[in-house]
This record gives structure tokens, sequence and C-alpha cells, in this order.
């Protein structure tokens, strides 16, 4: 899912809610699994000079927009309780399913009529 549409987490997710896990276990499962598929991502980059030193300064514009959301979830995730946090997860999911259909379906349209 992380290479047609970077949809690393939805697997794991999908399996945390199935298994019933509470939020502090699930969030746990999931970010780990994220930072491991997007570090390998990242070393797979550097090794083929994908990401080459021409690319660093835009890290620099690209880390506010990353830690600002980080930041303001991490303070909305200690309000909610662990229904809240299932009925988020499982609606993130499923806008994001929507989202990958929604971008295919010009393909779709051109590759049929």
């Amino acid at each position: 899912m992380g290479g047609i549409g970077g949809f690393t987490g939805t697997l794991p997710t999908l399996w945390c809610t199935l298994r019933g896990y509470d939020r502090h276990v699930q969030r746990a499962v999931i970010q780990n699994f994220n930072l491991s598929m997007l570090l390998v991502t990242m070393g797979a980059y550097l090794a083929t000079g994908i990401v080459t030193l021409e690319v660093l300064p835009m890290f620099a514009i690209v880390l506010p927009a990353m830690l600002l959301p980080t930041v303001l979830g991490t303070r909305f995730y200690k309000k909610i309780n662990d229904v809240t946090f299932r009925k988020i997860v499982l609606t993130l999911l499923t806008a994001s399913g929507i989202a990958l259909l929604i971008s295919s379906v010009p393909r779709l349209v051109e590759r049929f009529f």
C-alpha cells in the first residue's frame, strides 16, 4: 500500500483494530511500523541517489510542516478516549480508501472509454 498511495500504515491499522487493541497499543504498533517503513524508504532513496545534497534545503521547509501536525496530534490524542480514537482511525482509513479510488477513476475512464 505504501508504493500505491503512501498508505504504509493501512494494514497494521486494520490489524490492530480487528484485534481490539486499546489506543495506546495501536499507536505504538502503527508508529513503529511507519517509522520502520519510512526509514527503509529513505535508506533506499539515499542508496539510489534520489535524495542528493541539493534536496537538503527543502527539508527546512518540510520540517515545520511535519512538526506542527505532530504536536497538535499528540495534544489531541491525550484528550480522547478509546472509542473516539477507534472512530477517528476507521474514518481516516475509509477516507484514504475513497481518495485512492477517486484518484484512480480518471485512469479507469481513460482505459475503458
